[in-house]
Protein backbone atom coordinates (compact mmCIF):
# COMPACT_ATOMS: atom_id res chain seq x y z
CA UNK A 1 0.00 0.00 0.00
CA UNK A 2 1.19 3.51 -0.77
CA UNK A 3 0.57 5.00 2.66
CA UNK A 4 1.38 8.56 1.68
CA UNK A 5 -1.12 8.46 -1.17
CA UNK A 6 -3.70 6.90 1.14
CA UNK A 7 -3.28 9.82 3.56
CA UNK A 8 -4.52 12.26 0.89
CA UNK A 9 -7.94 10.60 0.79
CA UNK A 10 -10.91 12.20 2.58
CA UNK A 11 -10.47 12.05 6.33
CA UNK A 12 -12.70 9.98 8.61
CA UNK A 13 -12.39 7.68 11.60
CA UNK A 14 -13.00 4.74 9.26
CA UNK A 15 -10.15 5.93 7.05
CA UNK A 16 -7.71 6.03 9.98
CA UNK A 17 -8.93 2.71 11.37
CA UNK A 18 -8.36 1.09 7.95
CA UNK A 19 -4.82 2.46 7.80
CA UNK A 20 -4.05 1.27 11.33
CA UNK A 21 -5.40 -2.21 10.58
CA UNK A 22 -3.06 -2.38 7.59
CA UNK A 23 -0.13 -1.58 9.86
CA UNK A 24 -1.26 -4.19 12.40
CA UNK A 25 -1.37 -6.78 9.58
CA UNK A 26 2.07 -5.66 8.37
CA UNK A 27 4.05 -4.54 11.44
CA UNK A 28 7.18 -4.21 9.31
CA UNK A 29 5.46 -1.20 7.68
CA UNK A 30 5.30 0.68 10.97
CA UNK A 31 8.62 2.40 10.18
CA UNK A 32 7.21 3.62 6.86
CA UNK A 33 4.09 5.13 8.40
CA UNK A 34 6.03 6.57 11.34
CA UNK A 35 8.36 8.48 9.00
CA UNK A 36 5.36 10.14 7.34
CA UNK A 37 4.71 12.06 10.55
CA UNK A 38 7.68 14.22 9.45
CA UNK A 39 6.30 14.77 5.92
CA UNK A 40 6.54 18.30 4.53
CA UNK A 41 2.84 18.24 3.74
CA UNK A 42 1.12 19.11 7.04
CA UNK A 43 -2.02 17.22 6.02
CA UNK A 44 -0.02 14.01 5.62
CA UNK A 45 1.90 14.65 8.85
CA UNK A 46 -1.10 15.27 11.10
CA UNK A 47 -3.12 12.41 9.62
CA UNK A 48 -0.13 10.17 10.24
CA UNK A 49 0.01 11.44 13.83
CA UNK A 50 -3.62 10.39 14.23
CA UNK A 51 -2.77 6.91 12.92
CA UNK A 52 0.30 6.73 15.17
CA UNK A 53 -1.90 7.67 18.12
CA UNK A 54 -4.12 4.65 17.39
CA UNK A 55 -1.05 2.44 16.93
CA UNK A 56 0.47 3.66 20.21
CA UNK A 57 -2.70 2.72 22.10
CA UNK A 58 -2.23 -0.97 21.23
CA UNK A 59 1.51 -1.17 20.63
CA UNK A 60 3.35 1.45 22.69
CA UNK A 61 6.37 -0.84 22.63
CA UNK A 62 6.77 -0.24 18.88
CA UNK A 63 8.15 3.24 19.62
CA UNK A 64 11.86 3.38 20.42
CA UNK A 65 13.45 5.91 22.76
CA UNK A 66 14.94 7.57 19.67
CA UNK A 67 11.46 7.95 18.19
CA UNK A 68 10.18 9.39 21.48
CA UNK A 69 12.87 12.06 21.31
CA UNK A 70 12.03 12.74 17.63
CA UNK A 71 8.34 13.14 18.51
CA UNK A 72 9.20 15.55 21.31
CA UNK A 73 11.31 17.60 18.91
CA UNK A 74 8.50 17.65 16.34
CA UNK A 75 5.94 18.64 18.97
CA UNK A 76 8.16 21.52 20.05
CA UNK A 77 8.73 22.77 16.50
CA UNK A 78 5.34 22.40 14.83
CA UNK A 79 2.85 25.24 14.57
CA UNK A 80 0.07 22.95 13.34
CA UNK A 81 -2.39 22.34 16.19
CA UNK A 82 -3.59 18.98 14.87
CA UNK A 83 -0.06 17.65 14.49
CA UNK A 84 0.87 18.93 17.93
CA UNK A 85 -2.22 17.30 19.45
CA UNK A 86 -1.49 14.03 17.67
CA UNK A 87 2.13 13.96 18.82
CA UNK A 88 1.12 14.75 22.41
CA UNK A 89 -1.45 11.95 22.30
CA UNK A 90 1.20 9.49 21.10
CA UNK A 91 3.66 10.70 23.72
CA UNK A 92 1.05 10.13 26.42
CA UNK A 93 0.73 6.48 25.34
CA UNK A 94 4.39 5.53 25.08
CA UNK A 95 7.37 5.42 27.43
CA UNK A 96 8.79 8.64 28.78
CA UNK A 97 12.12 9.58 27.20
CA UNK A 98 15.41 8.67 28.71
CA UNK A 99 16.96 11.10 29.46
CA UNK A 100 14.15 13.32 30.66
CA UNK A 101 13.52 16.44 28.52
CA UNK A 102 13.22 19.55 30.73
CA UNK A 103 12.62 21.81 27.71
CA UNK A 104 9.59 19.71 26.80
CA UNK A 105 8.25 19.81 30.35
CA UNK A 106 8.47 23.61 30.28
CA UNK A 107 6.71 23.71 26.90
CA UNK A 108 3.92 21.52 28.29
CA UNK A 109 3.41 24.02 31.11
CA UNK A 110 3.23 26.83 28.54
CA UNK A 111 0.76 24.99 26.29
CA UNK A 112 -1.34 23.96 29.26
CA UNK A 113 -1.86 27.58 30.30
CA UNK A 114 -1.97 29.24 26.89
CA UNK A 115 -5.37 30.48 25.82
CA UNK A 116 -4.09 30.12 22.23
CA UNK A 117 -3.60 26.36 22.64
CA UNK A 118 -6.50 24.13 21.63
CA UNK A 119 -8.20 22.48 24.62
CA UNK A 120 -6.88 19.07 23.52
CA UNK A 121 -3.31 20.39 23.58
CA UNK A 122 -3.91 21.98 27.01
CA UNK A 123 -5.36 18.75 28.45
CA UNK A 124 -2.75 16.46 26.87
CA UNK A 125 0.04 18.72 28.14
CA UNK A 126 -1.45 18.56 31.64
CA UNK A 127 -1.70 14.78 31.36
CA UNK A 128 1.92 14.50 30.21
CA UNK A 129 3.15 16.60 33.14
CA UNK A 130 1.15 14.35 35.48
CA UNK A 131 2.87 11.27 34.01
CA UNK A 132 6.23 12.87 34.70
CA UNK A 133 5.14 13.61 38.28
CA UNK A 134 4.25 9.96 38.80
CA UNK A 135 7.73 8.97 37.59
CA UNK A 136 9.41 11.81 39.49
CA UNK A 137 7.39 12.09 42.75
CA UNK A 138 9.42 15.08 43.95
CA UNK A 139 7.69 17.16 41.25
CA UNK A 140 4.16 16.12 42.24
CA UNK A 141 3.48 18.51 45.18
CA UNK A 142 4.61 21.51 43.16
CA UNK A 143 2.45 20.54 40.16
CA UNK A 144 -0.62 19.92 42.33
CA UNK A 145 -0.13 23.29 44.04
CA UNK A 146 0.30 24.90 40.63
CA UNK A 147 -2.93 23.35 39.32
CA UNK A 148 -4.82 24.36 42.46
CA UNK A 149 -3.62 27.96 42.17
CA UNK A 150 -4.73 28.46 38.57
CA UNK A 151 -7.65 30.83 38.15
CA UNK A 152 -9.46 28.12 36.21
CA UNK A 153 -12.57 30.25 35.68
CA UNK A 154 -10.79 31.66 32.62
CA UNK A 155 -10.57 28.21 31.02
CA UNK A 156 -12.97 25.91 29.19
CA UNK A 157 -15.01 23.17 30.82
CA UNK A 158 -12.67 20.61 29.22
CA UNK A 159 -9.68 22.24 30.91
CA UNK A 160 -11.49 22.33 34.27
CA UNK A 161 -12.45 18.65 34.00
CA UNK A 162 -8.91 17.59 33.02
CA UNK A 163 -7.51 19.67 35.90
CA UNK A 164 -9.91 18.12 38.43
CA UNK A 165 -9.21 14.57 37.23
CA UNK A 166 -5.45 15.02 37.25
CA UNK A 167 -5.43 16.53 40.76
CA UNK A 168 -7.55 13.60 41.94
CA UNK A 169 -5.25 11.05 40.24
CA UNK A 170 -2.07 12.62 41.63
CA UNK A 171 -3.48 12.80 45.15
CA UNK A 172 -4.23 9.06 45.02
CA UNK A 173 -0.79 7.98 43.83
Amino acid sequence: MDYREHLFRPLSKRFVDHLVLEIFKNPADFGIIYQLIFDNDEKVAWRTAWACQKISEKHPDWFSNHQVIELISLTLSTTHGGLQRGCLAVLNNISLPDPFQVEFLNACYDWMLSSKSPIAVQALSMKYIARICIEEPDLKPEFIAYLESINFEDYSQGFKTARKNIIKKLNIK
